[in-house]
């Protein structure tokens, strides 16, 4: 436990680390499919899972999508021209009830196999609602805040710049000196 302490400690910078922490508790608790997720991986309920065990989450996320990327795939250009939509209804008020049909369209309701963290499959009951993908533009631009460069891209259509950023940010070491952590990662 220490070791992974160490390892967070030196690759990421508290406020990070506290943005990916925080967002992910929030989204686990306004949206159904991410909190199915975190509690099928862990075998816990939302309120048990410590901050060590969502920094682990996050970490196996970050070099999944880092080994991802690093495939040298391309995003298929219609699939860029969605989410520029999306994200344009988005950014509008009640633009979440007209977005959250065509999502659904391309992602209907239904029960989708996904793997965990520690590579077990896992069934996640999935219905795209339109208060889901206000909780969802909500969380991107608050942590946004403290990734300002993942946002820019992100708000650029270009997600796979925006998503390396927050890997790197995770996986990475930073060029800043390490700094202590003086939260509570067992809360």
């Amino acid at each position: 436990m220490g070791l992974l302490l160490e390892h967070i400690e030196l690759l990421e910078g508290e406020a990070e680390m506290a943005t990916i922490l925080s967002t992910m508790r929030k989204l686990g608790k306004d949206v159904d499919e991410v909190r199915q997720y975190l509690e099928k991986s862990t075998g816990k309920s939302l309120d048990d899972i410590s901050d060590v065990e969502l920094a682990k989450i996050a970490a196996t996320g970050a070099n999944a999508g880092q080994a991802q990327m690093n495939k040298d795939t391309t995003i298929d250009p219609a699939d860029m021209k969605d989410y520029k939509q999306l994200q344009t209804a988005l950014s509008i008020p009640g633009g979440s009830y007209i977005a959250a049909p065509k999502v659904r369209q391309k992602y209907p309701s239904g029960t989708y196999p996904t793997q965990s963290p520690d590579g077990k499959t896992i069934d996640i009951d999935v219905d795209i609602s339109a208060s889901d993908l206000d909780n969802i533009y909500s969380a991107v631009k608050s942590a946004g805040k403290t990734f300002p460069k993942a946002l820019d891209d992100l708000k650029r259509g270009n997600i796979g710049a925006a998503l390396g950023k927050v890997i790197d940010k995770i996986v990475a070491p930073s060029t800043a000196a390490p700094k202590k952590s003086q939260g509570n990662w067992n809360k």
